[in-house]
């Protein structure tokens, strides 16, 4: 519940209700952040923002209805894991329903980029021709992947990430957690990703294997050490994440955009070896972790895609002097 006073107080929400409180608004709009969590609850507070007639109250019965998801007048989308046909000649239909209790309607669609054309493309027109006093709110993680035809249709904007001084507030009851330091740096101020480093114990170990990696590996009879003993895909792929990161980091020092720097504690330790990497080298390294990050959905070993990685990056490094 508390989250939604956080999402209610942002700009692009104030200005959206703004617009509505003075008919300015669009029928419909597409919003994107990284964070699939984030999308979710702005989604939910810009509708709960709609439907209340102090703009979001938190309080009144049409927010408690917004919160507990039995608000009759905001369908959301999909019904199952990913965004179908059934879900979209659902829309068509709903969209043409007066509203029961409102003065108008809202159609969230969640992820709308973890869908097929087909599904997008059963949307076009009731985007392009939408009855009267509804709205679509839709969410992706990526513009890219969402058809041209609709993105035409919608009104894009872009979730900014909270400060870290307002991710403190919303986090502060995992003060005494483990990783809240490194949940307040690595999540950037999205939502999702920040509670997920919260939850996950083993993010620490993670984030410090890979930093070991980056400042210590420096020969094959070293590859051995940083195998862990069991690796699941969580696992992998954070390990991945935080060697992409601190490898981003040397980039940004060795090309002199020290500003960009994202593990800015580390920031000494990356100045004292830089000079053991070349610009090519982080390049290449940095393909290499993107290219083992796909991997992991074939079904190659993990520890296998995991050794063969740490082995070609003592390659790329040694070579691209």
């Amino acid at each position: 519940m508390e989250f939604y006073k956080y999402f209610l107080n942002d700009k692009s929400i104030q200005k959206l209700l703004q617009d509505k409180n003075n008919n300015l608004i669009s029928s419909g709009y597409l919003f994107r952040s990284p964070d699939e969590k984030t999308n979710y609850y702005y989604l939910k507070s810009l509708a709960m923002g709609f439907m209340c007639k102090n703009n979001g109250c938190m309080q009144c019965a049409d927010c408690l209805k917004v919160m507990e998801d039995t608000h009759p007048d905001i369908l959301q989308y999909p019904k199952e894991k990913l965004f179908s046909v059934n879900d979209a000649k659902d829309i068509v239909i709903e969209a043409t329903k007066k509203p029961m209790i409102a003065n108008c309607k809202i159609i969230i669609i969640n992820n709308i980029d973890n869908s097929s054309e087909e599904a997008q493309n059963k949307l076009l027109k009731t985007l392009e021709e939408p009855p009267k006093n509804v709205f679509f709110f839709i969410s992706t993680t990526s513009f890219d992947k969402v058809l041209p035809t609709i993105k035409s249709r919608l009104i894009k904007i872009e979730i900014k990430p909270f400060s870290k001084e307002i991710m403190s507030s919303i986090i502060d009851n995992y003060k005494n957690n483990v990783n809240y330091d490194l949940a307040l740096m690595k999540g950037k101020g999205y939502l999702g990703k920040t509670i997920n480093i919260l939850d996950d114990e083993n993010y620490g170990y993670c984030y410090n294997l890979a930093k070991d990696i980056v400042i210590n590996l420096k020969s094959s009879a070293d590859v051995l050490k940083y195998v862990p003993n069991k690796m699941d895909k969580n696992m992998f792929s954070c390990i991945l994440e935080n060697l992409s990161s601190f490898y981003r980091d040397i980039l940004m020092i060795c090309t002199n955009q020290v500003t960009l720097v994202e593990n800015e504690n580390f920031l000494s330790e990356f100045m004292g070896i830089k000079g053991e990497f070349s610009i090519k080298a982080l390049v290449e390294i940095l393909k290499l972790i993107d290219k083992s990050n796909e991997k992991q959905y074939s079904n190659v070993s993990l520890t296998l895609i995991w050794e063969t990685l740490l082995v070609k990056i003592l390659e790329v490094k040694f070579l691209c002097r």
